[in-house]
């Protein structure tokens, strides 16, 4: 890796309070830049961001704990930075950051990690002004880019780069992860990373998952994640009688392991950007069931066969269990995943287009409009 004093520095920040996601795609992206830049990693004060902070400081990056947008703006200048890249899991988001790029007098991205969902008038024209103050804008699918377009924010200075993954290594073997889950070489185990938000929906998962145990009693759904509504739907498991079909693992740091233990990944989002957990799944060669939604469909492709509509609970069951009977159809969906993961979703290609965007902006060839 060449982070030698002469390499510009580019600094990846997010104000996020519950990073996620966009944590784990700033730290793929520190990796994937790390030959030809200096990184730093930015998180705000608070458990999760000092989850990240430490993580990236393991991994041998500069890290800045962002406390007010005046003393990261001084920070920016002190350390000089080429290029400040900003992060933001919402349109409420960054605008801060953005402002303290501006001041330092740095040239700032923004990279939009979800669809245009802001519908109040105050946010939605903090978000114009902030974006004003960018010389690029940076959404991580096509699906997130024709949202922002029909909100008229599509120009010359924005542009798609399509999230991407170092690919996932299972450390333990397939049969010792199941064992330390309690589960029999006969289960069928289902799996969904996700936090426990309305965004990511386990309610439909739950509904759906009251059938599915009905039908073939042989699955175990493995729900790994925290979050608001993890408490609530724990308790409605307990009085459904799905405490035995239903595990609650919370946060880890194993989900490679636990991924390769799974026969089946679910995820039954209402929206998503391009979601992180769905590529290492298809990275391990999972099938995979999902709602049809955009960033998801851009993962997937929009022809593959185990998409369901979102809050169609049925359609759901009826997929799952597809996915239960048919070992074949799992086994080649889960191959073909897998080849359009190695053909499209690798963090490499994701660095590589970055890193062209940060020469352009950091020769000058970006202006703002």
């Amino acid at each position: 890796m060449n982070r030698s004093p002469d390499a510009p520095l580019v600094v990846l920040a997010t104000d996020s309070a519950v990073p996620s996601g966009v944590g784990e795609h700033m730290l793929a992206l520190a990796h994937a830049i790390a030959e030809g830049h200096r990184v730093a990693l930015a998180f705000p004060p608070g458990e999760e961001g000092a989850v990240f902070l430490k993580r990236a400081a393991a991994g041998s990056f500069c890290v800045q704990r962002i406390q007010s947008e005046s003393d990261f703006s001084q920070w920016l200048d002190e350390v000089a930075a080429a290029v400040l890249h900003v992060h933001a899991g919402i349109g409420w988001e960054g605008h801060g950051l953005a402002r303290a790029g501006w001041m330092a007098k740095v040239p700032v991205i923004r990279t939009e990690h979800l669809p245009y969902l802001l519908t109040d008038e105050a946010q939605k024209v903090e978000h114009r002004l902030g974006v004003g103050l960018v010389d690029r804008l940076v959404f991580v699918s096509e699906a997130v880019a024709r949202t922002y377009d029909e909100a008229g924010f599509l120009e010359a200075r924005s542009v798609t780069v399509q999230n991407g993954i170092a690919a996932p290594h299972a450390e333990r073997s397939r049969e010792a992860s199941r064992q330390l889950l309690g589960m029999g070489s006969d289960d069928f185990v289902v799996i969904t990373v996700a936090r426990f938000t309305p965004q990511k929906n386990h309610a439909l998962l739950f509904a759906a998952a009251r059938h599915v145990a009905q039908a073939a009693p042989q699955t175990r759904f493995v729900w790994v994640g925290d979050g608001p509504g993890r408490d609530v739907l724990q308790e409605q498991a307990i009085d459904s009688g799905l405490a035995e079909s239903i595990m609650f693992l919370g946060e880890r740091n194993d989900v490679p392991d636990l991924l390769n233990a799974s026969d089946l990944f679910v995820l039954p989002s209402r929206f998503e950007g391009l979601p992180i957990a769905l590529l290492e799944a298809m990275a391990l060669g999972l099938a995979i069931v999902a709602t049809r939604i955009g960033g998801t469909c851009e993962a997937l492709g929009d022809d593959y066969p185990w998409l369901v509509e979102p809050e169609d609970p049925e359609t759901l069951v009826v997929k799952i269990l597809d996915a239960v009977a048919q070992k074949n159809r799992r086994h080649a969906l889960g191959l073909s995943n897998r080849r359009r993961f190695d053909d499209r979703f690798g963090a490499p290609r994701m660095g590589r287009e970055m890193a062209a965007i940060y020469r352009e902006v950091i020769s000058g060839k970006a202006c703002i409009t």
